[in-house]
């Protein structure tokens, strides 16, 4: 008796969480769900980005003129699925990248973004890709760029989101 009282309970369960998957009903079941058991499932955020960002950077005072960019997204192997501790680190930079944006869109005095944990947290991004390079030298000057772009092989850039002043690291 015990047995069947529980296989009834987790049948009406599950058959009343995958009803309130349907948007329609999630109001009128969440009337019912006062502990907030029931799960609500979503493939997406619920603003998702919309483009990918690309860190480039410029070193100023060197000889070679061309933006570099700084590797932010790995290619997709499918051990990844099951094991991928890149992934914190990836959406750390992409949420960095997004909330500077929206930091120095909003900030009346553009020069204050210098001081942002955003913009140092990308400066030091760059810092540590050119420790890595052999041809470092201390105190470069180093200018970057947010671009927003499109595909993966064949990268597309849209426009420049953000643009930073001269930094020296």
């Amino acid at each position: 008796m015990l047995f069947l009282l529980l296989v009834a309970m987790l049948a009406i369960f599950t058959v009343v969480s995958i009803l309130y998957q349907i948007k329609g009903l999630q109001k009128a079941i969440q009337k019912w769900d006062k502990f907030g058991l029931l799960p609500n499932y979503c493939f997406f955020a619920p603003n998702p980005l919309l483009n990918d960002y690309r860190i480039v950077f410029k070193r100023i005072n060197s000889e070679q003129e061309e933006w570099e960019e700084v590797p932010i997204y790995m290619e997709f192997k499918i051990v990844r699925i099951f094991w991928n501790p890149f992934k914190y680190y990836n959406k750390g930079l992409i949420d960095s990248c997004h909330f500077l944006i929206d930091e120095f869109n909003v900030l009346e005095n553009k020069k204050g973004i210098q001081f942002s944990v955003f913009y140092l947290n990308i400066l030091t991004l760059i810092s540590n890709f050119l420790k890595e390079e052999r041809n470092y030298k201390n105190e470069s000057i180093v200018r970057f760029s947010i671009v927003s772009s499109k595909g993966i092989k064949d990268i597309a850039i849209d426009h420049v989101m953000f643009a930073s002043y001269n930094q020296i690291i």
